[in-house]
């Protein structure tokens, strides 16, 4: 796992909140791009307000990340879970672009599971 991923990945179940911003240097670039179906923001400073935010309000909440990671081109997808006493309340995954440093440059995030094509969709897919 890259050491940014590593970082990223603690920051969001980090207790301690001064203990955020050192992670995210480590993490991410100044201008990351961050996209959720929730969220948009550009910044290392609007990433960090974000997750002090999310470990205030709900401290009890933990993520991790549920596959494996699939990499090529500097780009990395994953699932991940977020949980409260080991009930996952929300899957979804996670396209990050990492710069020639390693540092996490932008993160797409997707809420939920990918929903297979059924019926006449799934055979008019097939061309």
């Amino acid at each position: 796992m890259p050491v940014a991923l590593q970082h990223y990945w603690t920051m969001w179940n980090e207790p301690d909140l001064t203990a955020v911003r050192g992670h995210l240097d480590q993490a991410v670039t100044e201008a990351v791009e961050w996209v959720d179906p929730l969220h948009s923001f550009v910044g290392r400073d609007a990433l960090e307000d974000n997750v002090r935010t999310l470990r205030t309000d709900k401290p009890e909440y933990r993520f991790a990340i549920a596959s494996e990671l699939d990499a090529h081109h500097n780009r990395v997808r994953y699932e991940w879970h977020m949980m409260r006493k080991h009930r996952v309340l929300l899957r979804g995954f996670d396209v990050i672009t990492l710069n020639d440093l390693g540092l996490i440059e932008r993160v797409d995030g997707f809420f939920g599971e990918l929903v297979p094509l059924t019926g006449e969709a799934s055979a008019s897919s097939d061309g």
